[in-house]
This record gives structure tokens, C-alpha cells and sequence, in this order.
């Protein structure tokens, strides 16, 4: 089996090498290509595993993606649970400015005045009793969620 160039496989936008091995975003016309080298000392003799766990037609898709790439053929496009609707992309980039406002200390009216309602201006009494208030709380929660273990969702195209 022929060595496995990394510089060959396509532009690397994202490299970072650990303990666990290297990480690797490639891009790809068909939408990029993430590759874990759990040997990254060693790439003759490449192997894809691919678990057989609940995902397994998302993650064979996404192998056979990079099997076709390995053979010279174009990867050809991402699995549909892979490209997010145009709705779907404006939610979540709310939700990760929702999770960067948090990070700096903004508290709820803070993010609702610089994300999600500018302009609104409610205050005090009105504020607390406002429907808007409530609907803040929950994308800040929604926002909260995706980084503890709902990204996994977004992976399997939930």
C-alpha cells in the first residue's frame, strides 16, 4: 500500500496533533473531510473503522467519502445530515453567539438586547413578565445544551 500524503489529500484548513493522535480538516469541493490519525507516525498501511453503533450509515457514508478520495475519485457530496438549511445555519450561529456573550458574563437582558431582541427595550416589570424574556432563557439554554452533548445531534443530523 502506497504512504498516505496528507499535503495530497486536498488543502488542510485545521491540523492539531495530540496525545490521542492528529486531527486533521481537509477540504474537499463535496464539503470537508475530518480524518483522526490515531498514528500519525505511521500511515502505510491505512485503515478506516468505522463503529457499528447507531450512526453506522452516517459514519460509513462519511468513510466511504474518504475511501473514494484515497482512491484518486472525487469524495463526491456530504451526507444531507451534514448540510444544514438556511434556517437551521442562522439558528446555530445565534446559538454561538448566544455561548460567546455568556463566556464574557452578559446576563439575560444583556443577551437579549445584543442578540436576539435589539432594540426591544423593555424594562424592569415589564421585562420580567415579557414572553421575550422566557424565549431568551431558552435558546441560552439550547445554546448551553449543544456544548455539553447535543452537538452529537447535530452530527446525526437531528
Amino acid at each position: 500500500m502506497a504512504r498516505f500524503d496528507v499535503a495530497g489529500f486536498g488543502p488542510v484548513l485545521a491540523d492539531h496533533e495530540g496525545a490521542n493522535g492528529r486531527h486533521l480538516v481537509i477540504d474537499d469541493p463535496g464539503g470537508r473531510i475530518r480524518l483522526w490519525l490515531v498514528e500519525p507516525r505511521h500511515y502505510s498501511g491505512l485503515v478506516i473503522l468505522v463503529a457499528p453503533d447507531a450512526d453506522y450509515p452516517l459514519r460509513r457514508a462519511v468513510a466511504d467519502r474518504v475511501a473514494r478520495r484515497l482512491q484518486g475519485a472525487p469524495a463526491g457530496r456530504q451526507p444531507r445530515a451534514f448540510l444544514p438549511t438556511d434556517f437551521q445555519r442562522h439558528r446555530l450561529t445565534m446559538l454561538l453567539r448566544l455561548l460567546e456573550l455568556l463566556a464574557a458574563g452578559l446576563s439575560t437582558r444583556e443577551l437579549a438586547d445584543e442578540t436576539v431582541y435589539p432594540g426591544l427595550g423593555l424594562h424592569g416589570s415589564e421585562w420580567r413578565s415579557a414572553n421575550e424574556r422566557r424565549q431568551v432563557q431558552r435558546l441560552r439554554d439550547e445554546a448551553m445544551h449543544l456544548t455539553e452533548t447535543g452537538y452529537l445531534d447535530l452530527l446525526r443530523g437531528r
